[in-house]
């Protein structure tokens, strides 16, 4: 706002400064509370659909513990999965979409969310490879993307939306609100935070979490039961640690990347390069 003061006396700047402040207060307090609304929304809509989600694949994981042959249908799960790819026209760019969503003006149709959905289902249930970290993110992603469009929110605004649909799936998965409401924001761009979708993402990620455990969906537990000195002898060794652990994650990154390639070049087909993977797990 520019104020021409040269021709105005001095209750008028007053006035006209006051005017603009009061401007700004009630443009920031909507802000606050639109935000409030759309994170309760995100938090209960994807929470719950996140709960079914962790709840399936757990029900997954315990019918292929105790019914370890049908780890043999994982080519066949494979080929269920690309021909539902391939029928809805869906490139699998996986997390990088929704990541890339975040970073520029690219969508995550919301039918990604089924897709994700059943695929990760049908990995888990077969003994395939697959986390639930990847997953979540998606489907969060992709479900926050669409309520953002819904509500027609700018560039800006479905950008943070897509951050909340990520931090309450995470959240509700996991059941660690505060670390999935960091985990959401941060990952974008490794060591650049986006503050601006720190409240949103704190709320949804908390009320996905209860809303989680609400309906039975408890993260695992891990007792600690003895907690080292903070000494600089331990912190050397935390170092050296924590060093080696991001070594490995790079050479593991390269080494898929250049597996990749490899195996898309030399079996063009994608059904039958995933028949061949699930064989070849089989056989390992």
């Amino acid at each position: 706002m520019h104020i021409d003061s040269k021709n105005m006396t001095r209750e008028e700047r007053n006035k006209a400064v006051v005017h603009y402040y009061e401007g700004r207060m009630k443009k920031d307090i909507t802000t606050f509370f639109k935000w409030i609304i759309l994170a309760i929304l995100t938090g209960v809509i994807v929470g719950g659909a996140s709960s079914v989600f962790a709840g399936c694949i757990k029900g997954a994981i315990k019918f292929r513990t105790g019914s370890p042959w049908v780890f043999l249908f994982l080519p066949i799960a494979g080929l269920i999965i690309v021909f539902m790819y391939q029928m809805l026209d869906k490139d699998d760019r996986g997390t990088n979409q929704v990541l890339s969503t975040i970073r520029s003006k690219d969508d995550v149709p919301i039918k990604s969310a089924p897709l994700i959905f059943v695929a990760t289902l049908l990995t888990h249930l077969t003994g395939g490879s697959a986390g639930r970290e990847g997953a979540a993110i998606q489907f969060g992603g992709s479900i926050g993307n669409q309520l953002g469009r819904i509500v027609k929110l700018d560039e800006f605004d479905q950008h943070v939306m897509v951050m909340c649909g990520m931090s309450a799936a995470f959240s509700a998965v996991f059941g660690t609100p505060m670390a999935a409401a960091v985990f959401a924001m941060e990952v974008v761009s490794v060591g650049v935070m986006y503050y601006a979708a720190l409240l949103p993402c704190v709320i949804a990620s908390i009320i996905a979490a209860e809303f989680a455990a609400g309906l039975g969906i408890h993260p695992e537990v891990f007792n600690v039961t003895n907690i080292p000195e903070i000494t600089i002898e331990n912190g050397l060794k935390m170092g050296v640690i924590a060093a080696g652990c991001g070594a490995v994650s790079i050479l593991f990154c390269i080494a898929l990347k250049i597996a990749s390639k490899i195996y898309t070049k030399c079996l063009k087909n994608p059904y039958i390069r995933v028949f061949v993977a699930g064989c070849v797990v089989i056989v390992i």
